[in-house]
């Protein structure tokens, strides 16, 4: 049997790593050109793994559901994200990202059914909104302008649109492999992409030939595999396992990755206050998912798909 913590502390290197991946990549490239291009190509590696067979039985057995989850999930929350990264500062959205996918998770989760909310679980969400604070506080400096408050609000409502969909996904998961649902998912949101990406930032041949060179392709490269079919594949692993709220902990994990690899790659300045942050954000983690945890969520639903 898999142990759940040692796969949750490897989707939380896999998506730690892939901020310092897109990092690196928008530099040359445009934001949305960089998601399509990590959807499609993850989506097309992902079906090539997961075979022809599983993926047309789930797609027959659960049509506009799929559709759904992949538009939800990969689509919009890609475009919303990107989008609205670009007009806040990193902090800012490392923040309102990371602190919105707990609470999106065990909203949907309990709206839809798919596990209970505990007092614990509400404590290690705001311990940890808290120690995201901490952790970012210094690189959240400038002005809101109404271009910064429509990058939050996409933002949160990329967040949302990803957290309702890991949700929906769960009945599936019951009667299909992570990595078949991760290749639709990835697949059917990369594909949607394209026209969006086309009207919003119009690229020419020679901005997705750029794609081609060492930075921004090795950078993909991380996204695909690591980012997108190792993590992809782990999440709904535990979204199914565990359920939605104790997954969610990965959101308080990932940046303390992410600004380690900063540091190391980028040369970016730690200070006690990262430090402090980094301890309130593990120590919430520690409430939410305690020594021995095995599965967190209802596992006596139906095994019904639509």
């Amino acid at each position: 049997m898999i142990d759940h913590r040692l796969a949750f502390l490897a989707l939380c290197l896999f998506w730690g790593g892939t901020w310092l991946a897109v990092k690196i990549a928008v530099v040359d490239v445009s934001p949305m050109l960089v998601a399509c291009a990590r959807a499609l190509a993850s989506g097309i590696a992902m079906l090539a793994i997961a075979g022809i067979g599983p993926v047309w039985q789930i797609v027959t057995k659960a049509p506009w559901r799929v559709a759904l989850i992949g538009i939800l999930t990969s689509t919009i929350n890609f475009a919303a994200v990107f989008w609205g990264a670009a007009r806040v500062s990193t902090g800012v959205a490392a923040i309102v990202g990371n602190s919105t996918a707990p609470i999106a998770l065990l909203l949907f989760g309990c709206l839809l059914r798919e596990e209970t909310i505990s007092r614990r679980q509400i404590a290690g969400i705001v311990l940890g909104i808290a120690g995201l604070s901490l952790l970012f506080a210094r690189r959240t400096g400038g002005s809101m302008d109404g271009s910064a408050i429509a990058g939050i609000i996409a933002i949160v409502g990329g967040t949302f649109t990803y957290g309702l969909g890991s949700v929906l996904a769960r009945p599936l998961l019951r009667v299909a492999s992570p990595m078949t649902l991760g290749a639709l998912q990835m697949a059917i949101g990369g594909i949607a992409l394209v026209p969006v990406v086309w009207l919003l930032e119009r690229p020419n041949a020679a901005q997705i030939a750029v794609l081609l060179t060492p930075a921004p392709f090795l950078s993909i490269a991380w996204m695909v595999i690591a980012g997108g079919i190792g993590a992809t594949v782990i999440y709904l692993r535990l979204i199914r396992d565990w359920g939605p709220s104790r997954t969610s902990m990965y959101a308080f994990v990932t940046p303390i990755i992410a600004t380690i690899l900063g540091v190391i790659v980028l040369h970016e300045r730690l200070g006690v206050q990262e430090i402090a942050g980094a301890f309130v954000l593990l120590s919430a983690v520690a409430l939410v998912i305690p020594r021995g945890a095995t599965d967190g969520g209802k596992r006596t639903l139906s095994d019904r798909v639509i």
